[in-house]
């Protein structure tokens, strides 16, 4: 599938205060299947937490991290009804794929319902399948041999599941679960392999987001050994800080966030979440209720994140 040239938008140039304004603008002028190519140097998650509330089923993801503090956004504007080889089209991977190869496996996709909460694999269960998120959010999680859970990531629309377990044929690495209500589309393991072989475009597809993961697998572990726990618990909140001045009301979803699920995304424990999130309410990087975040001051986050404040929790 040929993809048009994509317009550009430098989005470090951009004033906070305007930055999502001027972003959705230049979204909204995309002619159907038209692209905005957005450059950013750092990660852009709140980015598509918001354009996911603001413009729900409207936009296709692709995000990569090229290194050195420089990202870049591929938004294509799409059909939000967009069903069978047209939402395969818009699944990264799937994006310079042979029209036939679509076709083969768009006749193969099954869909599934999760309510909140439900388990759609374990870790370590042989999932025959590849899954892709249809709508809702889920979340990636380890469990450790004493009962700690460490959230590993979110996939929303149009992400993939169980990329390992369908290519190395083993058991998945890790449990994921629906966060919010959300549908999976399922596709046969052994059909994705049978594609690869045959479409050399669908394998170096899933090779550039295996690429992609390995990056966001060495940025976790080197938080994990570098970054103290209040910086860690910065970094995942920042993924729900709108662009914007001052303190603002939270992306949806953080109001949501227990203390233990902040302390599993960042890797530590609800007693060490719950301090660094009172650090944070006190230096007036956000404002709590019943313990659980309600706005932030995104500015005064990122100093968190960047690790120019301390001491250390």
């Amino acid at each position: 599938m040929n993809r048009p040239a994509a317009i550009t938008l430098d989005a470090r140039s951009l004033l906070p205060a305007t930055k999502t304004e001027q972003i959705l603008d230049a979204f909204d002028k995309l002619t159907m299947g038209a692209l905005l190519e957005i450059n950013e140097e750092t990660d852009p998650r709140a980015l598509r937490n918001e354009m996911a509330q603001l413009r729900a089923g409207k936009f296709s993801w692709d995000a990569r991290n090229l290194g050195s503090n420089r990202w870049t956004v591929r938004l294509e504007r799409i059909d939000e009804n967009a069903e069978g080889e047209a939402f395969l089209q818009h699944v990264q991977p799937f994006g310079t794929a042979k029209a036939t190869t679509i076709r083969e496996l768009a006749a193969q996709m099954s869909e599934r319902q999760f309510k909140a909460g439900e388990t759609i694999f374990d870790e370590g269960e042989m999932w025959p399948y590849l899954g892709i998120v249809k709508h809702g959010k889920v979340i990636l999680t380890l469990l450790s041999a004493d009962g700690k859970t460490h959230t590993l990531g979110e996939r929303l629309t149009h992400d993939t599941l169980n990329d390992s377990g369908t290519f190395d044929q083993g058991g998945s690495t890790t449990r994921s679960e629906a966060l919010t209500d959300a549908t999976v589309v399922t596709l046969p393991s052994e059909a994705v392999l049978h594609a690869c072989r045959n479409d050399s475009e669908l394998a170096l597809g899933f090779l550039a987001a295996a690429s992609q993961g390995r990056r966001r697998s060495i940025d976790t572990i080197s938080d994990l050994a570098f970054a103290h726990v209040l910086q860690r618990v910065a970094k995942f909140l920042l993924g729900y800080a709108r662009a914007s001045v001052g303190m603002t009301r939270g992306l949806p979803g953080v109001e949501h966030l227990s203390q233990a699920q902040i302390a599993a995304a960042a890797g530590t424990v609800r007693d060490m979440a719950a301090r660094a999130l009172l650090r944070l309410k006190n230096a007036g990087a956000v404002e709590l209720d019943r313990g659980r975040v309600k706005a932030i001051d995104r500015a005064r986050l990122e100093a968190f994140a960047q690790n120019v404040q301390a001491p250390p929790v």
